[in-house]
Formats: C-alpha cells, structure tokens, sequence
C-alpha cells in the first residue's frame, strides 16, 4: 500500500500525465495569489519542493541538504552584496573567492564519481559500495546558477535581493533538470510584481510552446532514436560505415530535437504560469559558421561560459604585453580554455575534454580564417562571400563540423579509436 502511494507521486518531468495533473493543480494557485506576493511566492515554493521530490531518486535528505547549501550561499552573497558589512578589496574578493570554490567542489564532487571513490577510499574506508555513488539531479544547472549569484553578488549587481526569490530561482521545477539557465535579476524581478498577461495570452503562448516540444520529444525523437549512434553502439565494431553515418547524423538530429523539445515545454509551462525563462535555441543548424551556431545553440549555457569564464580570462590575459598586442591569440587561448571547461562540465571522460578542445580550436581557427577574410581585395572572392553560395558552403560546412563533435561527444576513446582504425 505505501510503496503506491509513494508510486502515485513520483514521476518523469513532461512525460508522465501525473507531471501535467499537479502542474494543472499549481498554475490557478500561483496566478490567483498574485494580490499578495508574499504568501503567493511561498506557496510557490513548497510546490516547487514538492514537484522536485516526484522525481525518481530524488529524496526528501537530498531536498534538505540542497536547501542548506542554498541558505548558506544566499548568506554569501547577501554578505557580498551589501555595502555595509564589508568594504575591504581584498576581504570580499576572499569571501568570494571561498565560495565559488565551494561551489565547484560541490559540483564536482557529486557529478565525477571518481572523486567519490576516493573520497570513500580515503574518508571513508572503501564503505561506500561499488554503484553506490551519490548523484543529485540537476546539479550541473543549480551550481551555475550559484555561481552566477556569488559572481553577481562579488560585483554587487543583485537587486532586490530577496531569500524566497532566490530559493524560488534555484529550485523552480521547470527549469531545474536541463535549465535554461536564467539570471537571479531577470528571475526576481518577476516573482517581486504582479503578472504581465493574461491568463488567456499565456495560456495560448505557453501551449503552443509545450506542443511543439512534445511534438519533437515524442514523435521526432521517436523516429530518429533507433537509427542513433548510441542505439548501435553494442554493435558498432561490426556496424558498416553507412550505418554509422546514419547513426551519426540521427544523433546529432535526436539530441538537437530532445534538448530542444525540453526547453521548449520548460519554458512553455513556465509562460502559463506568467513567468518567462530565457530562450536556449534559434536555429543553429542554419547558421554559417561556428561561433555563429554556438550563439544560437544552449544560449543560456554560452551566455554564462562567455560572461563568466571567456570575458574574466581575456581580461587576464590582456594584462601581459604579449597578448595585448596579439588579440587574437588572446581571444583563441581564452575561446579554446572555455570550451574544455565546458566539456568538464558535461561529463568526467576523456572524450568530452577533447570534444571541448576540438570545439575551441575549431572557434580558434575560424577566427584566423575571419582575419584574413577582412583583408580580402580581390573582388573575385569579395563576390563569393557576399553570394548566397559561400553562405550555404558555410551552413553545411558548420553543421558537418558539429555532427563530427557529435561523434566524439557520444562515444568512449576507445570507440573512437577503434573506428578511426577501421575507417582510416
């Protein structure tokens, strides 16, 4: 009897009609206390509790170990951002400093499962068993967002900084497991005043972005999936070349669809509630080079990669003579140490290192090739690049590019190895 009650509220994000019975539930109680903010955004966050432990896996321990980590950083950055407790450079860049260091180890800790082997190897004497490392859903997207309040917070650009706004901007439901990742700001500044629209506006809006993402998750998804390279992987050292390729190219189409389809019912059941998540795609496929395709492909990931790690960095460097009068070098070194840290993100193996290194070096090399593409004169090639031919050499050129990151992106150095081996 306990083990269906406990069936009967837990389920999948988007998936599960369960999902859609309690979200139908929340949006009249979160628009209707819109005449008292207050109480309206602390109901909103017991539902947003409440929706994060359905999850499978996700229990009530990880819940409260999530909210202490939470108090403990808002106190940071509250502590930062106010100008009365502490005035010292050198105090709040330490402060700062300590807690986005805390963050990252947070986030590393609970997302490579080597560092929790040897934690338990040397902590706790081998007695966390084989297969029983910890990993906490959503963790990737909540420490980014953590960051970006302490950063924020360090530059003291947090307005109407306000506890129940930011417990609200962390755990929020729609966004919690694959983002978009939003800003404190934006976030806040709408749990702290009525609702712009309609009901009726939002409602239209919101559905019609939430069926356009179940129409990619569920029927485009479907289609592709069994021509995926991961779906022949068990086979792939007998696959032919064709196969893989086939393979390859519904990849890159599933895994664009799938993340798509999310980000659109993320923020398509975000609008009928009356909030506005940030876009996260805009065609990139279409776009003719690759810098342009990563300003249009996870907007909200690059957008803090370039804010928080290219822009700091490029700052850095350009404190050395060197590469201040080589911005270019300096612009490429800053491009190409994002991306690997982006592949970090994405997973401990080595082949997402390498994928991010591939993706910065491919960003570094393009932007020689736009060097020397400005001091063109010959009229011949200055004609070519204006022609609607160079733009459509560009977009496949660009989505080849990204269809063989793809390729290191899904598969272990070993397959790689083994297919480079085969096909060379």
């Amino acid at each position: 009897m306990l083990n269906s009650f406990y069936s009967l509220l837990t389920f999948d994000f988007f998936y599960d009609l369960k999902f859609w019975l309690f979200f139908i539930f929340i949006v009249p109680i979160f628009r209707l206390f819109s005449f008292n903010l207050r109480f309206r955004n602390i109901i909103f966050l017991i539902c947003n509790m409440l929706m994060l432990l359905a999850l499978p896996g996700f229990k009530i321990s990880t819940l409260i170990f999530l909210f202490f980590i939470c108090v403990s950083f808002f106190a940071i950055g509250n502590f930062l951002n106010n100008n009365s407790l502490i005035n010292s450079k050198r105090s709040r860049v330490w402060v700062a400093s300590f807690s986005i260091a805390a963050v990252i180890i947070l986030l590393s800790f609970f997302k490579y499962s080597y560092l929790q082997e040897l934690f338990s190897q040397n902590i706790l004497e081998g007695k966390l068993a084989v297969g029983g490392y910890i990993f906490i859903i959503g963790i990737s997207y909540l420490s980014f967002k953590m960051m970006h309040f302490l950063i924020e917070s360090f530059k003291k650009n947090i307005k109407g900084i306000n506890f129940l706004n930011f417990l609200n901007y962390i755990f929020f439901f729609s966004s919690f497991i694959s983002g978009p990742i939003n800003r404190y700001n934006q976030f806040s500044e709408q749990l702290s005043s009525i609702l712009n629209n309609t009901l009726k506006e939002d409602l239209k809006a919101g559905s019609e972005r939430i069926i356009h993402g179940l129409f990619k998750k569920i029927v485009l998804c479907t289609i592709l999936y069994p021509y995926t390279l991961v779906n022949i992987k068990a086979g792939i050292a007998d696959a032919g070349a064709n196969k893989i390729l086939l393979g390859l190219y519904a990849y890159t189409l599933f895994f664009y669809f799938d993340f798509s389809g999310y980000t659109d019912i993320a923020l398509g059941s975000a609008r009928i509630m009356g909030l506005a998540l940030p876009e996260n795609f805009n065609n990139p496929f279409m776009k003719k080079n690759i810098q342009q395709l990563w300003a249009n492909w996870h907007m909200s990931l690059t957008g803090w990669l370039t804010d928080y790690i290219y822009w700091p960095l490029c700052k850095k460097l350009r404190k050395l003579d060197y590469m201040k009068k080589n911005p270019i070098l300096l612009s490429n070194i800053s491009i190409i140490v994002t991306f690997i840290i982006c592949g970090m993100w994405h997973g401990e193996t080595a082949n997402f290192i390498i994928w991010g290194a591939y993706q910065g070096v491919g960003l570094a090399v393009l932007n020689i090739y736009q060097k020397y593409k400005r001091k063109v004169r010959n009229e011949a090639i200055k004609k070519y690049y204006q022609s609607k031919y160079s733009e459509w050499v560009g977009i496949i050129g660009t989505f080849h590019f990204f269809v063989f990151g793809i390729l290191i992106f899904s598969l272990e150095l070993g397959e790689i190895k083994m297919l480079v081996l085969r096909f060379w």
